[in-house]
């Protein structure tokens, strides 16, 4: 005769007080983690690290649309690509306007309208925002507009595309989760890294 094997015992399922119990345990546990974390050096430098990451972002897009660090140049070459459209008077748009000032420095600018191109050895003005100095936007002499220097185009995608998603990182408190703060911390960090090693 067979000897029969250990049958395994019947697990007793727990009661409905036990499973709270140890729902309750599991968030002051919760609790307690953030809590600690929410006191450490770590937490408050890289919340303060973003915080600050955001208003970069924003003097980036307020300097685009307003006001910002006007500097004039001198013309030494310029390069018009036209497009084929015409408005009534004949004229044809301005797609971009390659400059090269009198210093050998080279922007294109993304027009996308109908004006007169700059001559040679005139002036345009280049803005910069006042935080990093970076190149944004520039006026020629024959137009009251503005234009998008082409070199910045990445930058301001990403100030719009970081500006809003750290906006809602912060309303769902995403910041008190530590994975979430680390990640988000290392995305700034890299692009504050880019944005300030484009000479542009």
């Amino acid at each position: 005769m067979k000897e029969e094997g250990k049958k395994r015992v019947p697990r007793i399922p727990l009661t409905p007080e036990e499973v709270a119990e140890l729902v309750e345990i599991k968030k002051i546990r919760a609790y307690n983690k953030l809590h600690s974390f929410k006191k450490s050096p770590a937490y408050k430098f890289l919340n303060y690290f973003n915080v600050f990451c955001f208003f970069v972002f924003c003097e980036i897009i307020i300097s685009f649309y307003g006001p910002c660090n006007y500097q004039t140049h001198y013309t030494k070459n310029t390069f018009t690509n036209y497009s084929l459209k015409t408005n009534e008077k004949g004229e044809r748009k301005v797609l971009e306007i390659s400059i090269v000032d009198v210093n050998g420095k080279a922007y294109t600018l993304i027009v996308n309208d109908f004006i007169e191109a700059p001559e040679k050895f005139t002036t345009f003005k280049v803005g910069k925002d006042f935080l990093l100095q970076r190149e944004i936007k520039a006026y020629v002499n024959t137009s009251d507009d503005y234009y998008r220097i082409q070199a910045a185009s990445p930058m301001l995608f990403l100030s719009v595309f970081l500006g809003i998603f750290s906006l809602i990182f912060f309303s769902y408190n995403l910041n008190q989760n530590i994975q979430s703060l680390i990640a988000i911390s290392i995305i700034n960090g890299i692009t504050i890294l880019a944005f300030l090693s484009n000479r542009n």
